[in-house]
């Protein structure tokens, strides 16, 4: 925001309650847009997150979608959970050439080491991205993820809930419907303000359970920062 211009108006201008930094006048809302699969862009404006995207379209027999449509603007991100196709495909990666990513080994092994942002808790921009290890490959990873007092959490492929069940409630949540299902079972509730289910089969043949939305492939929404 520009700073606006007042005119001298002495000392009543004393008077005036001092006017509200730019940041929190003009807080960005974040842009979430469900791709296909367990691919989903959060996006800020300034920086935005690839989650287990580009992959292979209709790999196994999944969603399918236009790689050449992934247009993000600002920073970019890949932040992938596991080197499975139907996640993440580094031929489609490669190419792009300013994007960076965040993922286990196995992942991003065919990515120079100059584009593979490493460690288990990376800042980028105004996001904290937290690896959480957990069951599904040798190296899978979930992740929570901040963003302006927000909390985010993406469970990828895991078939196991320990590690989301362990952490606080979070106010948004992606998670499969098998993962759903196992917390259903197990009698668990969600622990998230709200839940999408995402990484669907395309002729809806998952079993549902629980209280997770069902939202169509490139439905998008936002969340605000928090007050």
């Amino acid at each position: 925001m520009r700073p606006s211009t007042l005119p001298f108006l002495g000392a009543a201008a004393l008077l005036l309650p001092p006017a509200p930094s730019p940041s929190a006048a003009q807080a960005p809302e974040l842009s979430i847009e469900l791709v296909g699969n367990a691919g989903v862009v959060l996006s800020d404006g300034v920086t935005a997150l690839l989650l287990d995207l580009p992959y292979e379209s209709g790999a196994f027999g999944y969603q399918r979608y236009d790689p050449a449509r992934l247009r993000p603007a600002g920073e970019v991100v890949a932040v992938v959970t596991h080197h499975h196709r139907d996640h993440f495909l580094p031929d489609l990666f490669l190419p792009r050439r300013g994007w960076r990513v965040i993922g286990p080994p196995s992942a991003v092994a065919a990515v120079p080491p100059d584009r593979v942002a490493a460690g288990d808790s990376v800042a980028v921009g105004a996001f904290q991205v937290v690896a959480v290890p957990t069951p599904h490959t040798a190296d899978h990873r979930s992740y929570r993820i901040r963003w302006r007092g927000r909390v985010l959490h993406v469970t990828g492929d895991t078939e196991d809930g320990t590690a989301l069940l362990a952490g606080p409630r979070v106010d948004l949540l992606f998670l499969t419907p098998w993962l759903a299902c196992t917390l259903e079972d197990a009698g668990r509730a969600v622990p998230a303000v709200r839940a999408v289910l995402y990484h669907r089969n395309p002729d809806g043949s998952d079993r549902r359970c629980g209280p997770a939305e069902l939202l169509p492939q490139g439905t998008r929404f936002t969340l605000a920062p928090a007050r």
